[in-house]
């Protein structure tokens, strides 16, 4: 199996499948993880083809790397998932991996942990111990639900691989002994809580030789053949991963052809299904770690390589002494000699190395360079130890390239972070008391004299627009913005702050994913907005923070929204206080319309052409009309043309006319249907772009399943100085 052939020389420059990694470099910084698209795909396929006589279920150890755009093309692939947490659950499901294709394994799972697998109704329980079996059966009884479970054997075969990382032999954390496994699957056939699905395995990772996999099956084998005897219904047979790449040239990766070609007898013998568990196979080969050299030193004795990569971007050589090839971006020069020298990171550890004593071609400060077969346990295990926060991850496709994973930020360092204002405070120490009655911003400081720019100071934001309907997004999670009603009036002004029709808070919610608070820039909070709801939604999934899919709270009520790339659909809360045909009477005469709450109140007034519409003039009048008080109403102008419509709104809190209005859009369609019966889904055009708006009919005046859908994109990412708090 050739590991590198998506990763080429060509014209003297190295190339993940058609592009230049060193144009990545220069746009993205570094260190950053890239991938190649065609070479995990190439290496799933081999796989599959080489076990295929078994038809095995193939389950992604998504620990090796858990990336919900790599694990997404797996499924697309036929994979199911490997996991060991709640959390890798979470992002399987996000993932997309089907529940019936999902195994948990680990020896420390938590009832919460159990009790969400079960209710997600995955494949398969795999238990290491008594005490974790009885969890699993009174879970399983609470929740009135039958748990599929196999029993993980430790077959006590030792693999020869790093000893960290063996996970087969008896004085290993993992598994259980064959006698203990054959009462508790005595005790499993009693239950009625607990289906016995199969038995597993998993004796270690990085191995390389097909004996101990022969081994560990055979004693398995003999086991579950012991079983079915018993009168146990076992159909699986699942025998883990652990399936050994090549680091270094001359040592050769497991080979899985020899290893496919002598389980075959075993597994077929039984009659039993396989189940497998690859991860550091698929993904490993695929991904590189690209770092710039920073300096050159030297020393008598030796020469040192200092990279911005460090040990917590890839703690394998630290933690394993593990190797990895290093090659530069630049082709090297074949008739130059090679030098022996130590690649080091800038982290403040004698152990953040990546080659010792390695010959490698002459190396400059400045040069890139590339850490191959990186794409397993590496940023999975990476951290942001001397607060250095994560790279970026970046996947190429032939000749296209994407970054699937945002660097982190300074923010996201202290984000989760809170420091309690009574800790500072003490009513027998004023100095103490004055010092908690300070701003944060202030606070860093007085701590920090000499610190020109607190990092409190300086809050990051997103600018996001919907159909022209433009945001303020903040991650205020943290509490970062206490004054909500004078920072949005300080920042939404268009002439003195940032600019926008609004600024989003998104907060912490014990109900959904988040809480979203919507303030106006005359500092008002409003109760929804459909445009700030879909560039909310994608900010969390730009962000990681929710997936395609997700709930929040807003003050109109729960909101739920999909994203999909740029499209975002939600749907709204059922509209409520519809009044028909409403004859308002003001100065120059009456206008009749008609009255709808979406979220927020709205006041449909359908017009020959909207372009001609007296928005200026008559919006305010009707928004500050006494019908209306004391909370006042958004105006929405409506020409229906050829079976779409056609929205301008004057909206309260902007205090004029806004490019695009979610709500009032969704108001505008359904009201449009009531009257004019257009139906759904209806297209509207506002001066900022095109929205979808689709709902049912409960009888002809009620309405549900209502849902805007749109465009919504980030304008740019900033950080705004916050001064006088």
């Amino acid at each position: 199996m050739s590991y590198h052939n998506h990763f080429n020389y060509k014209r003297g420059e190295l190339c993940c499948e058609g592009v230049c990694i060193s144009k990545i470099a220069q746009k993205v910084g570094t260190p950053f993880y890239l991938y190649s698209y065609n070479s995990l795909i190439g290496n799933y396929r081999k796989f599959a083809h080489t076990f295929s006589k078994l038809s095995p279920l193939i389950c992604y150890s998504l620990k090796a790397n858990g990336n919900l755009t790599l694990s997404r093309i797996l499924t697309q692939e036929g994979a199911g998932a490997d996991i060991l947490s709640e959390g890798e659950l979470h992002k399987a499901l996000q993932a997309g991996f089907p529940p019936q294709k999902i195994v948990f394994a680990g020896p420390g799972k938590k009832e919460k942990e159990i009790e969400c697998a079960l209710k997600e109704n995955i494949f398969m329980l795999n238990v290491e111990s008594a005490s974790e079996l009885e969890l699993i059966e009174k879970t399983a009884q609470r929740l009135n639900h039958t748990a599929r479970v196999s029993l993980r054997l430790n077959p006590d075969v030792d693999v020869k691989t790093h000893r960290y990382i063996t996970t087969g032999k008896k004085e290993n954390k993992f598994g259980l002994v064959f006698d203990e496994a054959e009462k508790l699957y005595e005790k499993i056939k009693k239950s009625s809580l607990l289906k016995p699905v199969g038995i597993h395995m998993h004796i270690g990772s990085q191995i390389t030789s097909s004996e101990p996999y022969l081994r560990a099956l055979e004693k398995a084998g003999e086991l579950f053949d012991l079983l079915k005897e018993k009168g146990l219904d076992l159909q699986y047979i699942d025998m883990g991963g652990g399936f050994g790449i090549s680091y270094k040239k001359g040592k050769p990766p497991l080979d899985i052809e020899e290893l496919a070609e002598k389980i075959y007898p075993l597994i077929k013998k039984r009659e039993a299904k396989l189940i497998i568990e690859p991860g550091r196979f698929l993904v490993g080969p695929a991904g590189l770690l690209i770092t710039q050299v920073l300096y050159k030193k030297r020393r008598r004795e030796k020469t040192f390589i200092i990279v911005d990569a460090g040990m917590n971007d890839l703690i394998r050589p630290s933690l394993y002494d593990a190797y990895h090839q290093i090659k530069k971006l630049k082709e090297p020069d074949e008739t130059e000699p090679d030098e022996a020298v130590d690649v080091v990171g800038p982290v403040c550890e004698s152990g953040d190395f990546f080659a010792l004593g390695r010959s490698l071609p002459k190396i400059w400060e400045g040069e890139y360079l590339a850490l191959m077969d990186a794409g397993a346990y590496s940023f999975s295990m990476s951290s942001v130890y001397n607060a250095r926060p994560r790279p970026a991850e970046v996947l190429v496709k032939e000749d296209h390239w994407w970054i699937i994973r945002k660097r982190e930020t300074y923010q996201d360092l202290i984000k989760g972070e809170v420091i309690p204002d009574e800790l500072f405070s003490s009513p027998k120490d004023s100095s103490a008391k004055n010092f908690s009655t300070i701003s944060p911003s202030k606070r860093e400081m007085a701590i920090f004299p000499s610190q020109k720019e607190p990092i409190f100071d300086l809050i990051p934001f997103t600018k996001m627009q919907g159909s022209g309907n433009d945001f303020i997004v903040v991650d205020n999670r943290g509490k970062i913005i206490k004054d909500r009603e004078n920072f949005s009036k300080r920042v939404c002004s268009r002439k003195k702050g940032i600019g926008a029709d609004g600024l989003l808070l998104l907060e912490e919610s014990d109900k959904a994913n988040f809480k979203m608070r919507i303030f106006n820039p005359d500092g008002t909070e409003a109760e929804m907005c459909g445009n700030a709801a879909r560039c909310i939604a994608r900010f969390v999934y730009l962000k990681g923070i929710a997936g395609e899919k997700c709930s929040f709270e807003t003050l109109s009520g729960p909101i739920s929204s999909y994203v999909n790339e740029t499209q975002v659909k939600i749907r709204m809360k059922d509209p409520s206080r519809l009044h028909l045909n409403l004859k308002l009477i003001l100065e120059d005469g009456s206008y009749e319309g008609h009255c709808l709450d979406t979220g927020v109140p709205h006041f449909i007034l359908f017009v020959p052409e909207v372009e001609k519409a007296p928005l200026e003039k008559l919006g305010p009048k009707i928004r500050y009309h006494p019908y209306f008080q004391p909370q006042g109403t958004n105006v929405n102008f409506v020409e229906v043309e050829r079976g779409f419509l056609k929205v301008r709104t004057y909206e309260r809190g902007v205090e004029e006319e806004t490019l695009s209005c979610g709500t009032g859009v969704a108001a505008a369609a359904i009201i449009a249907d009531i009257v004019r019966g257009l139906g759904s889904p209806l297209k509207v055009k506002t001066k900022g772009g095109g929205l979808k708006v689709y709902f049912q009919r409960r009888d002809r005046t009620n309405f549900t399943q209502v849902f805007l859908e749109g465009e919504a994109k980030v304008v740019y990412e900033g950080r705004y100085e916050r001064k006088g708090e």
